[in-house]
């Protein structure tokens, strides 16, 4: 094992709500997205840390409050779309949370001037 490995992968309820959403759509981007973000459940599990650091300055005031956050990672996904996740500890072992699962629009609104 490489990285820092989660106990568990877990999904906020908005980020199961568009993952089924996405999976429940005939077009094939919405099921890969879906099918995609789905997958990097074992990566996470072995490798917490894969996604790219969203500096602790830069994390959106709005993530921050509603999921009341420290942390912030970044997976891209097909279309253009990102899975955001934070890693939370419970009884001193690491747990990624997924917290959204966002288009290319709304990240963009989130972090303006960001690339990507």
């Amino acid at each position: 094992m490489t990285g820092l490995g989660a106990v568990d992968v877990v999904l906020s309820d908005e980020a199961a709500a568009v993952l089924a959403s996405l999976e429940l759509r005939p077009d094939r981007k919405s099921k890969a997205i879906a099918k995609r973000a789905r997958s990097l459940r074992g990566l996470l599990l072995e490798n917490c840390l894969h996604g790219e650091v969203v500096r602790k300055p830069s994390i959106p005031d709005y993530l921050r409050r509603k999921y009341d956050i420290e942390n912030l990672y970044v997976e891209d996904l097909p279309d253009f779309w990102r899975l955001l996740y934070t890693i939370s500890r419970r009884n001193g072992k690491p747990y990624v949370v997924i917290i959204e699962v966002v288009n290319h629009r709304t990240y963009s609104r989130r972090f303006p001037g960001r690339l990507g």
